[in-house]
């Protein structure tokens, strides 16, 4: 079953372009922080929308991501992504790319590791557990980041903003074999809508 289109506020719409306005090509990491602090502030800003948006009594509550902003070269892509209550995604990767992962509304768990060793069943070191609210986010550069999310609440959904340095179509998740050697699985990554 297709779910429509979100609406996203003009006004809101109008800050996150300022925002990106001329954000394209390579990007520093330092580069990247600055972007995560300029988009932090549009949690507060008139019209940012919020989880309850993408849930309707229609439909059966269930992740959603939403393309809203991507470069003309497709050096950046921007999503907006729905939670249900509750929801953990398996551990993934970023296919290599820069990120920063923003909530809007709600509080996510973020649960951050390195892989390395061997590409068909790497390990996986763990690293730290962030627990994310309304303007907090986790930001990653390093290629071997891997990360599983989880919406804290078992009752109320949440909305993030995510920004990658590239296209996310592809991407890797991770089954545990044995302590802390996975197995990897390859994925596609799929929109529910598009609004660009």
């Amino acid at each position: 079953m297709s779910h429509p289109q979100i609406a996203i506020a003009a006004s809101w719409s109008r800050a996150l372009r300022e925002v990106t306005d001329g954000l394209g090509g390579e990007i520093a990491p330092k580069d990247v922080s600055e972007l995560r602090g300029a988009l932090t502030s549009l949690v507060w800003a008139e019209g940012c929308p919020r989880a309850a948006s993408f849930f309707s009594d229609a439909h059966a509550p269930r992740y959603r991501r939403q393309l809203i902003a991507a470069a003309p070269d497709r050096s950046y892509t921007m999503l907006l992504i729905a939670w249900p209550a509750g929801y953990v995604t398996p551990l993934h990767d970023h296919a290599g790319l820069w990120g920063i992962e923003l909530v809007l509304d709600g509080a996510l768990q973020v649960e951050e590791y390195f892989s390395d060793g061997d590409a068909e069943q790497p390990t996986l070191q763990p690293h730290r557990t962030l627990m994310l609210g309304s303007g907090d986010a986790a930001v990653f550069i390093d290629p071997a980041y891997v990360h599983r999310c989880r919406n804290l609440s078992a009752h109320q959904p949440a909305l993030s903003l995510h920004v990658y340095g590239g296209d996310l179509h592809r991407y890797q998740s991770f089954v545990e074999v044995s302590g802390s050697l996975y197995h990897v699985a390859r994925q596609q990554a799929m929109l529910d809508a598009v609004s660009i």
